[in-house]
């Protein structure tokens, strides 16, 4: 069953991710206002990966590339 989580100030219905969507994009924020770096860079390219993969999952127990990826 979905719920409502917000993201950037809107309820957006969520089935599988539910508040790990909002610390996600509140780590995307961060990055995007920090200084700007090559680890910074290095870091939204991996969070760009991170959302790739999430986007990709259709069940709550597929974390399997999460965590056996390289």
């Amino acid at each position: 069953m979905p719920m409502l989580v917000m993201i950037d100030g809107s309820a957006l219905p969520a089935v599988h991710c539910s508040h790990a969507c909002a610390d996600y994009r509140w780590l995307e924020r961060m990055l995007a206002d920090a200084p700007a770096t090559p680890e910074t860079a290095a870091a939204l390219e991996v969070l760009d990966d991170l959302r790739r993969l999430l986007d990709a999952r259709r069940e709550p127990s597929d974390i399997g590339p999460l965590l056996g990826g390289a």
